[in-house]
């Protein structure tokens, strides 16, 4: 997953840091490596650290950025990415002209949000990405340890077949879920602003996130619901 914003400096880096923190605490902190959370800015220079509202809102969540510097985007970046993630509407532009074949896959936060709302694990188990592939396999049990009788951590494949159905289904249903204003798929740049605009953004950001990653982590650990 590749988040993108302006200067790889406030939304993305803070969308980096709390998707990760979302699929630690779904998926287990071992299944979690399975899904790789990375930014970058199109217009950023690169390894300028994260601007200190940004590092200041993160750390009052138990997080630490301060290894954090900021990446330009490129194109080998959207390449290797399944999702990419914009802050705003012109991101999710600039990263389509820079890359036309990530059209299927680039979305904005809060537009990935909408369009994936509803939807159970059932409907992104594994095989629902793939024509002809088994279907509703959510409410199979996950592998269990049999000295333990514990379920085992999702593994990164059955991790990735989900996302990559999350993925289509949020593209078949980009143009029947449409926003009331188009600037409601935008979160807005706090550069500049005080500390608190830091922390309304990240509220923002974590609300666009939750619910998604939350289904991509049921779904892979087989939740059926």
């Amino acid at each position: 997953m590749l988040i993108v914003c302006t200067g790889n400096l406030c939304r993305s880096p803070m969308a980096q840091y709390l998707a990760t923190a979302l699929l630690q605490e779904a998926l287990g902190t071992a299944a979690a490596p399975g899904v790789t959370v990375t930014s970058a800015g199109t217009s950023a220079h690169d390894g300028t650290p994260i601007h200190p509202h940004a590092a200041s809102v993160l750390a009052g969540r138990g997080l630490d950025p301060r290894a954090f510097t900021t990446r330009r985007l490129h194109v080998g970046l959207l390449d290797s990415a399944d999702l990419v993630l914009c802050a705003e509407r012109g991101h999710r532009a600039a990263v389509v002209t820079t890359a036309p074949k990530t059209v299927s896959r680039t979305f904005t936060l809060r537009e990935f949000a909408r369009v994936t709302a509803g939807l159970t694990p059932a409907d992104i188990s594994p095989g629902t990405a793939y024509p002809g592939g088994a279907r509703n396999l959510g409410g199979a049990r996950p592998a269990t340890d049999p000295l333990r009788r514990e379920p085992l951590p999702p593994t990164p494949e059955t991790i990735r077949m989900c996302g990559q159905a999350l993925v289509s289904r949020a593209l078949a249903r980009r143009g029947l879920r449409r926003p009331a204003t188009p600037a409601d798929d935008d979160i807005p740049d706090p550069i500049g602003s005080t500390v608190e605009t830091f922390r309304m953004c990240a509220e923002q950001i974590g609300e666009a996130l939750a619910q998604p990653l939350e289904l991509l982590a049921r779904a892979a650990s087989g939740i059926a619901r």
